[in-house]
């Protein structure tokens, strides 16, 4: 495995605290759902740039051979925005970054196991659901204050 597919997980892996607190204060002045809206719109629009400047794939038309379901991953992006919005100020960004990463290997382990949403079968063995309860009881140990 080439370090750099590694690397790019890794920093944006860093880069979403910044994304979460910037998203944080954009609400604490217009409201969850229009921050993560907005927010949503500045980065499609950045996206839009990036086509324009040539970095691009197959293009729209292969929207057409797109899984209806697949279009709901919008509505979870805002909608985990927005919740995360209303749940920061109450427990801390640091609480919310840790449940939420421990949240998202569970979900991913489980979608790789049983092969859910058209993902490639992976079995989770002893060794992983080991990594997966480590990850957990480390977000657990970060709650306490």
């Amino acid at each position: 495995m080439k370090a750099v597919w590694l690397l790019i997980p890794i920093v944006t892996g860093l880069a979403v605290p910044a994304l979460v607190v910037m998203n944080l204060r954009m609400a604490a002045r217009t409201g969850a759902m229009e921050a993560a809206v907005v927010l949503h719109a500045v980065g499609t629009l950045a996206g839009l740039l990036v086509i324009g400047a040539g970095m691009r794939g197959p293009g729209f038309g292969a929207l057409a051979d797109v899984p209806g379901w697949a279009f709901f991953g919008g509505v979870i992006g805002v909608a985990a925005m927005a919740l995360m919005n209303r749940a920061i100020p109450q427990i801390g960004v640091a609480n919310a970054i840790t449940l939420s990463v421990a949240a998202q290997l569970v979900a991913s382990v489980l979608c790789e196991h049983f092969g859910w949403l058209g993902t490639e079968r992976s079995p989770a063995g002893m060794t992983r659901w080991i990594g997966v309860a480590l990850l957990v009881v480390g977000a657990a140990l970060v709650q306490r204050r």
